[in-house]
C-alpha cells in the first residue's frame, strides 16, 4: 500500500512547485538576541575566522601552529568554552596571539631580497585587517556574554525560589498571554466564523506560590476580559485583585514579584503600585525583571495548558465569548486537577475579570527625584520606611542573586509619587462588527421529507447529540481528512512520475546522438 504523503512533504513539494507558496509561520516567544546570535552573528563569525586563517596561512604557513597546540591543549584539559573556536574566549587569544606574531615579525630585519619588503608590508596589512574585524566581533561577543550571564544568574535565583520558598514568603508571577479570538467551535461549523465577526480575549496570567497551614501552594489565576489593553493600568487593578483573592495573613513579610521586561511591567506606574502594596501589607517587596523571554516558564505552561484546553473544549461546543471561555477553561482545569489533585499538585482559577473605569490620574514613581533607570535592571527592594512620615525605601540591586548581599544594592533615593493625566480616558473593548451567521438552515428540504415519510417515522426521537451521530460524523470527518491527504499524495506521484519520464526521454534523446 502506498505511505500517504504526510503534511511536511507536502508544504516542501508546494515550495518546490508552486513559486507563490508561502506557508504562514508561528509566532514564537523567542529571545531575539539568542535567535539572532544563533542564527546571524555565529555563521558569520565562522565564516570571518575562516577568512582570518586563509589569509595568514597564505602568508605563512604554520602560522596558526602555535595556537591551534595552545587550544587542543586546553580543550583536553576541559577549560575551553562549550563554543569552541566560536566563543569569547577563542577570538581573545586569537586576538592577543595576532598581536604578539606581528611584533616579533616587526622586530625581525626585512631580508635583502626582491619583493620583501612589498610582501612584508601586505602581511602587515591583513594581519591588521583580521585583526580589526576580530576586535569588533570580540565586542559583540562581550555583550551576548553578558546577556547570557544575565539570563543564567536570574534563572538559578528563579528556581531556587521556587524550590526552597521560606514560609512567610509569597512568590507571584505575572505575564500577558497573546489573544485568543472568539468563536471557536467544530470543524463543521468553521464557516459560520467570519473574519469581521471575530473578538479578542485577553488573558493575564498569575502563578501564585507560598504556605498555608505548613502545606505548600501553587496556584495558577487565568484573568480573562474582553478589554484589549496590555497596560501598567490593567495589571495594577488585576493584581490588586489577585491579593485580595489569596486573602494571606499579615505573617508573610515578604513578597517576591517576577514578571518580564515588557513596558506594562518594567513602567514607574507598576512600581508605585508595589511601593503601595508594602505599605499597606508586605513590609519588603522584590520586583524582578527576568530578562527577554527567558525564564517565564510556568506562565507559558498555563497559557499552553489554556490552549488546549479551549481547543479540546471547541471540538464539540461553540465558544462564542468570554462566558463561554470561562466555561470551556474551567472543564479543562478540572480534568487537569483531576489527574493532579491539590494542594499536591497546581490547582488553577478561571476569573473574569472587569476592571474598574480606567483612572483618569495615574499615580507613578517620580523618577526626576531618583538616580534610577528601570530599563537598566533586573531586581529593585521595596522596603517600607521605619518612619511612618516617610514612603519607603527602595535599593536596586541590579540582578537578583545580588540581593542577598546588603552592601550591593544602591538607594535610588527620595521615593516620591508623581500623578498624571492618564493617555487614555477608556478601556479599549473588543467588539465583533457583525454577529457571526452562516446560511439559514434550508427547512423547507427536510420540511418535505417529512411530509412524505412520516408515516414510516420511528416512535424513538433522534438527538444530534446521539454518540452514534456523534461517532459517525467524527469517522466522517477523519476519513474526509485521509481521502484529501491520499489526493495530495497522488498528486505529488503524479508529477514525479512525469518528471522521470521527462528526464529518462532527455537522457535516451542525448544517448541517441
Amino acid at each position: 500500500m502506498q505511505k500517504l504523503l504526510c503534511l511536511r512533504a507536502w508544504y516542501t513539494h508546494l515550495g518546490k512547485r508552486q513559486s507563490h507558496f508561502k506557508k504562514l509561520k508561528c509566532r514564537s516567544d523567542v529571545c531575539t538576541f539568542c535567535h539572532k546570535y544563533d542564527k546571524v552573528f555565529l555563521p558569520s563569525l565562522r565564516t570571518l575566522l575562516s577568512q582570518s586563517e586563509s589569509k595568514m596561512i597564505a602568508h605563512q604557513p604554520d602560522y596558526w601552529k602555535a595556537i591551534q597546540v595552545y587550544w587542543n591543549s586546553l580543550k583536553l584539559q576541559g577549560k575551553t568554552d562549550p563554543d569552541d573556536q566560536c566563543s569569547l574566549q577563542y577570538v581573545r587569544a586569537a586576538i592577543k596571539y595576532m598581536r604578539r606574531m606581528l611584533a616579533a615579525r616587526a622586530a625581525l630585519p626585512v631580508p635583502d631580497v626582491a619583493g620583501a619588503l612589498g610582501a612584508r608590508l601586505d602581511f602587515h596589512k591583513d594581519e591588521a585587517d583580521a585583526m580589526a574585524a576580530l576586535a569588533k566581533a570580540n565586542v559583540i561577543l562581550e555583550c551576548c556574554e553578558h546577556h547570557f550571564s544575565g539570563v543564567k544568574r536570574q534563572h538559578g535565583f528563579r528556581e531556587d525560589k521556587v524550590d526552597n520558598l521560606e514560609h512567610h514568603c509569597v512568590d507571584i508571577q505575572l505575564d500577558f498571554m497573546e489573544n485568543m479570538t472568539t468563536p471557536l467551535g467544530p470543524e463543521e461549523a468553521q464557516d459560520w466564523f467570519w473574519a469581521t465577526a471575530r473578538q479578542s480575549i485577553t488573558t493575564l496570567g498569575f502563578y501564585a506560590h507560598y504556605w498555608l497551614n505548613g502545606v505548600e501552594h501553587h496556584q495558577y489565576f487565568h484573568f480573562i476580559s474582553d478589554i484589549l489593553n496590555h497596560d501598567s493600568a490593567f495589571a495594577v487593578q488585576a493584581f490588586g485583585d489577585l491579593l485580595l483573592r489569596l486573602g494571606l495573613s499579615d505573617q508573610r513579610t515578604v513578597l517576591h514579584v517576577f514578571a518580564d521586561c515588557g513596558p506594562h511591567f518594567r513602567s514607574y506606574e507598576f512600581l508605585w503600585c508595589l511601593v503601595e502594596v508594602c505599605k499597606s501589607k508586605f513590609p519588603t517587596v522584590f520586583l524582578h525583571f527576568l530578562l527577554e523571554h527567558h525564564g517565564k516558564g510556568r506562565n507559558d505552561g498555563q497559557f499552553g495548558l489554556q490552549r488546549r484546553w479551549a481547543v479540546d473544549y471547541a471540538r464539540d461546543h461553540v465558544i462564542s465569548d468570554v462566558s463561554d471561555m470561562k466555561g470551556a477553561l474551567e472543564a479543562g482545569a478540572m480534568m487537569t486537577m483531576s489527574l493532579d489533585p491539590p494542594p499536591a499538585g497546581p490547582s488553577y482559577h478561571i476569573v473574569v475579570f472587569t476592571p474598574a473605569a480606567k483612572p483618569k490620574f495615574v499615580d507613578k514613581l517620580d523618577n526626576s527625584k531618583t538616580d534610577l533607570q528601570i530599563e537598566y535592571t533586573y531586581c529593585l527592594r521595596i522596603q517600607r520606611h521605619p518612619v511612618p512620615m516617610y514612603v519607603a525605601v527602595i535599593k536596586d540591586f541590579v540582578y537578583s542573586d545580588r540581593s542577598t548581599d546588603e552592601q550591593k544594592g544602591v538607594s535610588i533615593g527620595n521615593v516620591v509619587m508623581k500623578r498624571q493625566p492618564a493617555k487614555e480616558e477608556s478601556w479599549r473593548v473588543s467588539y465583533r462588527k457583525t454577529e457571526p451567521e452562516k446560511d439559514n438552515l434550508n427547512v423547507g428540504v427536510l420540511q418535505r421529507r417529512l411530509d412524505h415519510q412520516k408515516h414510516a417515522k420511528l416512535a424513538n426521537l433522534a438527538s444530534r447529540a446521539d454518540p452514534e451521530i456523534v461517532k459517525l460524523a467524527r469517522d466522517q470527518r477523519r476519513e474526509a481528512k485521509r481521502k484529501a491527504k491520499y489526493l495530495r499524495t497522488y498528486a505529488v506521484l503524479a508529477v514525479n512520475l512525469a518528471d522521470d519520464s521527462d528526464s529518462s526521454n532527455s537522457d535516451s534523446g542525448s544517448g541517441s546522438e
